[in-house]
């Protein structure tokens, strides 16, 4: 068609000036159709995209909701009362002799507050309680308003990735500054702690005191 087009334009005698818009126009032409074209692609390609990912998402959710219709039917099965006893509860917690005041900087200073905490349960076996605990350190001998040194408000995110332990033992351990409060060698400290039990909601507290050492 277009060497058609061509084709008269050699029969026809053209100004220069008119020949030439005519020969641009014809390029804007062609350009443009492709460029439509190619908007037209992507757009359809962003839509092809956008309804494979809802289907996907669509799919995950059924997926989903079936294994929770099928826990709610198991759990429907097991008499309530025979789960309830079944539940490990939260006894009680410990603060461990590896509590510490240490210099890990080895500059004379004690600047790490080292806190092991044990939770146990109704027949005394550690469990790794998922709640928040509060630690306090204390130095009894001091002034009332003076008495609390620090204190520190431990998440359970944060609780969850403490766990540690020995091959004996487990526990939760906590490394804290206080590197800023001047902590003579002399004194005696005591740790506070209050953990607030995610699965019953009560407060377990415990302390100990501790001798402050250099040792790491």
């Amino acid at each position: 068609m277009v060497n058609g087009f061509f084709g008269k334009l050699q029969f026809v005698k053209y100004p220069p000036l008119i020949l030439a818009v005519i020969l641009v126009s014809l390029i804007i032409l062609v350009l443009t159709a492709g460029c439509v074209d190619k908007a037209k692609m992507q757009i359809e390609a962003e839509q092809q995209l956008a309804q494979d990912n809802i289907a996907q998402e669509n799919a995950a959710l059924q997926e989903e909701n079936a294994q929770l219709k099928k826990q709610i039917e198991t759990l429907a099965g097991i008499d309530k009362a025979l789960r309830i006893e079944a539940i490990t509860s939260l006894s009680k917690i410990e603060l461990t002799r590896r509590c510490n005041l240490v210099d890990k900087n080895d500059d004379g200073n004690l600047d790490t507050l080292r806190v092991c905490l044990r939770t146990l349960d109704d027949i005394g076996d550690m469990v790794k309680a998922a709640g928040e605990v509060k630690i306090e350190l204390w130095d009894l001998e001091a002034d009332e308003q003076n008495a609390m040194i620090k204190s520190w408000e431990i998440s359970a995110e944060v609780m969850k990735k403490a766990w540690s332990g020995t091959l004996l033992t487990s526990y939760f351990k906590f490394e804290l500054d206080v590197t800023n409060e001047n902590i003579q060698p002399s004194e005696a400290m005591t740790v506070r702690a209050e953990f607030v039990d995610y699965l019953t909601g009560q407060t377990l507290s415990a302390q100990k005191q501790i001798k402050l050492n250099t040792e790491h």
